[in-house]
């Protein structure tokens, strides 16, 4: 069986980049800040403690800041 020109795919470069939240791809930025939640309430659960629920999430908000600042930005 041969493939003849009508059968082929044909691709084509374009233009339709997705959205950007924060440098990140907006899937990206979702899971991150979900993975973010959710850490924090499981901290929160485990220590029963407030305070160490608003350092986790500041923590976390912090890791994110660092880690966005260190990755190469694809333009």
């Amino acid at each position: 069986m041969s493939l003849t020109n009508e059968n082929q795919l044909v691709m084509t470069s374009m233009e339709d980049r997705p959205a950007r939240l924060a440098g990140m791809e907006s899937g990206t930025a979702i899971l991150a800040l979900a993975i973010c939640v959710i850490l924090t309430v499981g901290i929160a659960a485990l220590s029963h403690s407030a305070v160490a629920a608003v350092l986790a999430s500041v923590a976390f908000a912090g890791g994110l800041i660092v880690a966005l600042r260190i990755l190469p930005r694809n333009r």
